[in-house]
């Protein structure tokens, strides 16, 4: 095999547990992606998950795969020292950033291993430049579609409600869904020296956003069958973010593909089971390139009957006309209840990406503004609502919208009904620094908006189910607008607009929470 692979030198190649690399930057579909090689051998490019930068990856798991093979770690758009820009966040198009790098240090071919969002990447790789990928091995994650087991709403939450946390609080909420309780009860240390390290660089708050909303989108189900490369899937049985049946579901639709899943480990089965997660690795890599393909452990195609289909999708439907009443009230319904109704009543799943939205209701509006704004939340926006009948000028709407965007580091979207058009506009006219657009719903007419807003109308009568089926599809068309945090500090959350983090000694460090 021909392949060129740039490293940072003969000292590089063994790296000794917390030795700082060296990271550098390739220009990839559009953007700079920082990235790092270690080791020789076999190329072996691995693909972090959701939120984490490369500091993630697990030093002992890195530095015993650098034993054997060319080891490519990067940090994937929107995190680490790779560029953080507001669009672009689609798997298929992160696919492209892994093929991009790959260019970059010209490897014709190499295997590919994606953990959690990095294997939804692995795949969309593989399906769309097969010619590539020598291997492939997924863990813990999953393929989307119809068939997929989403999280519940409770650890959808944990997930997604981080903002007015610091980092380190982030971590530690998000360690309740990711670990393992055993594993926390036993190595709570090595957890807390793990998040030091990783918040070292944390990733802004819309990367993470459009990240989230692009892992909830993706469906690589029906593409699995095509996949020709050896694969092998990689799960722990006790993991509350992507359910271990994923797994079986790829590896059943996968021709040829291993399945391994190991006992009581969670979400974050390479940090808790990482010597035996590099011996599986390791087993299955150097069998491929030793020309052995050990198809023993094998799962079977999952072949079920019509009968179980229809019950697969009338599962799902029934499950949404309970619980519609409870999403427009803002009980316990989360983007990923609405993922499985979408695909399954043939929609294409789509989601918010945590924009900032300002309801502006007026007397006779406030319940389906109410409702409204349950189902942008549902969706996963962020909105909020003005009191009735105030004035462009009072202080309340000011200090609303001022701390509302500054704390998500983003311009925020008006809404408001035809009837409030003209106070809305006026609110934008005077907080043009923190507005990027105006939606107005039952607009007769398109009146003029201040100059540097952009203005978008609903018009074709005011009800709630027209404004929740066309608010959301105008929403999403609206780019994000970032604002800088005042002071150059970081916002409550404790992510900056668009950190850029320097390449240099960018430290190999151990784990993270991933999705």
């Amino acid at each position: 095999m021909n392949q060129r692979i740039e490293i940072d030198g003969p000292e590089s190649l063994r790296p000794l547990a917390g030795f700082p690399m060296s990271m550098r930057h390739a220009d990839s579909n559009g953007i700079k992606i920082a990235y790092g090689v270690r080791g020789s051998g076999p190329a072996l490019v691995l693909i972090m998950g959701y939120r984490l930068s490369s500091l993630a990856w697990p030093l002992d798991f890195i530095e015993a795969l650098a034993a054997r093979f060319t080891v490519v770690i990067f940090d994937n758009r929107g995190t680490g020292a790779s560029d953080k820009p507001t669009i672009g966040y689609e798997i298929s198009n992160m696919a492209k950033d892994v093929r991009g790098l790959m260019d970059h240090l010209e490897i014709e071919r190499a295997s590919v291993l994606g953990y959690s969002m990095g294997g939804a990447i692995a795949q969309e790789l593989v399906q769309q430049f097969p010619d590539r990928i020598s291997g492939l091995v997924l863990c813990a994650t999953t393929c989307g579609g119809p068939r997929a087991i989403y999280a519940s709403p409770s650890v959808v939450r944990v997930m997604r409600e981080l903002d007015g946390l610091k980092p380190e609080e982030i971590a530690r909420q998000i360690w309740r869904v990711t670990y393992s309780p055993g594993y926390l009860e036993n190595h709570r240390e090595r957890a807390e020296d793990q998040m030091r390290r990783e918040i070292a660089a944390p990733t802004p708050l819309h990367a993470a956003d459009l990240q989230f909303q692009a892992f909830a989108e993706f469906d690589g189900s029906k593409a699995l069958p095509n996949i020709q490369v050896p694969t092998l899937v990689l799960t722990g049985d006790l993991d509350q973010l992507i359910s271990p049946q994923n797994s079986k579901f790829i590896a059943g639709l996968i021709p040829g593909a291993r399945l391994i899943v190991i006992p009581g480990c969670g979400h974050r089965v390479m940090w808790e089971a990482t010597e035996e997660c590099i011996g599986f690795v390791t087993e299955f890599l150097a069998g491929l390139h030793e020309g052995r393909r050990d198809n023993d452990a094998a799962v079977s195609p999952d072949n079920q009957g019509p009968m179980a289909d229809f019950f697969e999708f009338l599962t799902p439907a029934l499950e949404f006309f309970t619980t519609w009443p409870w999403m427009l009230a803002g009980f316990g319904v989360d983007t990923m209840t609405v993922a499985r109704q979408s695909v399954y009543f043939g929609g294409k799943a789509q989601f918010g990406d945590g924009k900032p939205v300002i309801l502006v209701p007026e007397l006779g509006s406030d319940l389906p503004f109410l409702l409204l704004s349950n189902w942008l939340k549902v969706l996963g926006y962020r909105p909020v609502t003005t009191s009735l009948s105030v004035n462009f000028d009072d202080q309340s709407v000011t200090n609303l919208i001022r701390a509302t965007t500054q704390r998500i580091g983003r311009k925020a979207v008006l809404v408001a009904p035809a009837s409030a058009m003209q106070l809305a506009s006026a609110i934008a006219e005077a907080h043009k620094a923190w507005v990027s657009d105006i939606v107005v719903i039952n607009a007769s007419h398109h009146s003029d908006m201040p100059l540097g807003v952009r203005a978008h109308f609903i018009s074709s009568g005011w009800s709630l189910l027209l404004a929740m089926a066309t608010l959301p599809q105008v929403l999403r068309n609206i780019r994000i607008e970032l604002i800088e945090a005042p002071s150059a500090v970081a916002p409550e959350g404790g992510y900056r607009s668009a950190p850029q983090p320097a390449c240099a000694g960018h430290p190999l460090s151990a784990e993270g929470e991933a999705k």
